[in-house]
């Protein structure tokens, strides 16, 4: 069978791994969740090889493609089953430097950002992060046109759904007990995000632009 694919991971993956440089530490596990087929964490084990990944997602559909990508490789945890809407994560016992989430938040309800700054109370160290990647709202607007027309889109494939707005994600992170530390400006219109626990004093939240840009 064809393992499935698709071309923005292909196209953004290098960028998230270069904003992934600044918040990963030299060692621990990394957990991801809302692995979909595999092929971001298959990739980051292989650019960071000294760091343990364990890949994850709502249901068992697509483990066979992530165990495919990475069976042959060391450092990758077998796939396990994170529903952050049930919160069955409370089961978890093991400690992560951090949790990892990419283009999940704008194609879940609501809740499941809530479960995975949750998720992230429960099993991230006290000096781990949570990276987010994806659309964003500043202020209530987008943008760009084309993130405006991607959020219709969304709504009306399913009303539970829709680009975030960074304000209120950065609320629930707080309550959470996150910090919001870092944002980057990524190509075609989204961001990396990036909050870490609140055991960290004198933060200062810095703003930058990626060094090379994608054509969309």
């Amino acid at each position: 069978m064809e393992l499935p694919s698709y071309p923005s991971t292909a196209r953004n993956k290098i960028f998230i791994s270069e904003v992934l440089r600044s918040c990963l530490p030299k060692n621990g596990t990394v957990l991801e969740t809302a692995s979909g087929t595999g092929e971001h964490i298959s990739f980051f084990c292989e650019e960071f090889p000294k760091l343990v990944w364990q890949p994850s997602d709502k249901s068992n559909e697509l483990f066979w493609a992530i165990r495919e990508r990475t069976d042959s490789v060391e450092n990758v945890k077998k796939p396990v089953v994170i529903d952050l809407l049930t919160e069955s994560f409370r089961v978890m016992k093991e400690n992560y430097v951090g949790v990892v989430n990419i283009n999940m938040i704008h194609i879940a309800p609501w809740d499941a950002c809530l479960g995975l700054f949750r998720l992230a109370r429960e099993v991230i160290s006290p000096d781990g992060f949570v990276y987010l990647y994806g659309p964003f709202k500043v202020g209530g607007s987008h943008s760009s046109e084309s993130n405006n027309k991607f959020d219709i889109s969304l709504r009306d494939r399913n009303s539970s759904w829709g680009v975030r707005n960074l304000e209120d994600v950065i609320s629930i992170a707080k309550n959470c007990g996150f910090f919001y530390y870092d944002v980057y400006e990524m190509p075609v219109n989204n961001k990396s995000v990036i909050f870490k626990k609140n055991n960290q004093a004198n933060i200062t939240v810095k703003t930058r632009e990626t060094n090379r840009v994608l054509n969309s």
